[in-house]
């Protein structure tokens, strides 16, 4: 049995992830990951500043995985407002399988690479709304 690819992140992609990490602002922002499958290279599709989440499930498609990082304004049961720094790991349904495979195979290198502590599963892309990521920050 062989082992699953494994995409490589490119170091401008490498740049990407420590900016959005360390970046200061008080908005939701998103940066978006695509595996380019000819390269087998990890690239930033998109940045989004300032976004809601409807914005960005219009940016992710419907038949394609994606990574996106997270920073999200957010306010606690007691008031307290914080900004969780997560990835949403975007597999849609309708996605071949071996674009699943390779995007799980490479999730974990993601997620070092980002330093990202929290990952949230979205299987179809209708459910990004306000109040399924608070239910999942919640937990």
């Amino acid at each position: 049995m062989s082992n699953p690819q494994v995409a490589v992140i490119t170091e401008e992609s490498l740049g990407s992830l420590r900016d959005f990490k360390f970046h200061k602002t008080k908005t939701n922002d998103a940066l978006i990951l695509k595996i380019d499958a000819k390269t087998m290279s990890i690239e930033k599709e998109n940045l989004l500043v300032d976004t809601s989440l409807d914005t960005l499930s219009d940016e992710l498609p419907s038949y394609e995985p994606r990574y996106v990082l997270l920073s999200y304004c957010y306010q606690k049961a007691d008031g307290r407002i914080v900004y969780p720094y997560c990835m949403i790991f975007s597999t849609p349904e309708g996605c071949p399988p071996t674009l699943k495979m390779l995007y799980t195979a490479s999730l974990s290198k993601v997620m070092e690479r980002s330093e990202v502590g929290k990952v949230y599963e979205l299987r179809d892309i209708e459910d990004l709304t306000d109040e399924w990521l608070k239910k999942k920050l919640e937990k």
